[in-house]
């Protein structure tokens, strides 16, 4: 049923008669009005509902509270909130607690927008600014497809799954599990959920290349056999 004839029937009374129909008169403008809002509100409702997904934020700590970050970067603000279930990695590759943030650390969080633009977290790593601000963006997702001949591995996004991004890696790759521990770039195996910080491969066109992965879950039982 239309959500506007719903609620129109709310505020217009049916009425019966027994002498001959006449025209009904239009509603008055304070029904139309009263209407109109009723419907802002439950379209503002539904909206307020629904997360955009993963997603990530850089900055430095400003400010800090029992259960949230504020954190700015190139003049602005953004809102960090922590639960039971935030995981925070320090520098060292160590797991920390929350309390041993502290203002003027450089970080990167990873977790859920929502319509508020406040990202709720699920990993906080003290980074190194430099190191974000040369990539490209940050991405979760699934591996799918992992080369045996060639350090390359390809990963749809959790928020596209029309999309693939071919990946290359190197020594320099840093492969941790979702506490910090390093993990063998080796081990990787398609199946895998990570996330990841890319770069556009300048040797290789349409390839990015990872500086960081964050292995977040075990392998899959149904993995793609990997590419020669």
């Amino acid at each position: 049923m239309n959500p506007l004839f719903l609620i129109l029937s709310l505020f217009i009374p049916f009425q019966v008669s027994a002498v001959e129909p006449t025209l009904t008169s239009a509603p008055k403008q304070e029904v139309l009005d009263l209407v109109t809002k009723k419907v802002k509100e439950m379209l503002n409702q539904e909206s307020t509902t629904v997360s955009t997904g993963p997603k990530s934020f850089i900055g430095t700590i400003s400010q800090k509270s029992d259960s949230q970050l504020t954190i700015n970067y190139q003049n602005q603000d953004k809102i960090i909130l922590v639960d039971t279930d935030t995981v925070v990695i320090n520098a060292k590759k160590t797991k920390i607690k929350f309390s041993d943030l502290k203002s003027g650390q450089s970080i990167l969080a990873l977790g859920y927008l929502d319509a508020q633009n406040q990202l709720t977290a699920k990993r906080v790593i003290v980074t190194d600014l430099k190191t974000i601000e040369n990539n490209n963006q940050v991405v979760v997702g699934t591996i799918v497809d992992i080369s045996k001949s060639s350090p390359v591995f390809v990963l749809i996004p959790i928020k596209n799954k029309n999309t693939q991004y071919q990946i290359t890696t190197d020594t320099k790759t840093d492969v941790v599990d979702q506490n910090g521990q390093d993990v063998k770039l080796s081990s990787l195996t398609a199946g895998q959920k990570i996330i990841t910080i890319i770069k556009p491969d300048i040797k290789l066109k349409q390839t990015f290349y990872t500086t960081k992965i964050i292995v977040q879950s075990k392998t899959s039982t149904s993995a793609p056999t990997p590419a020669n």
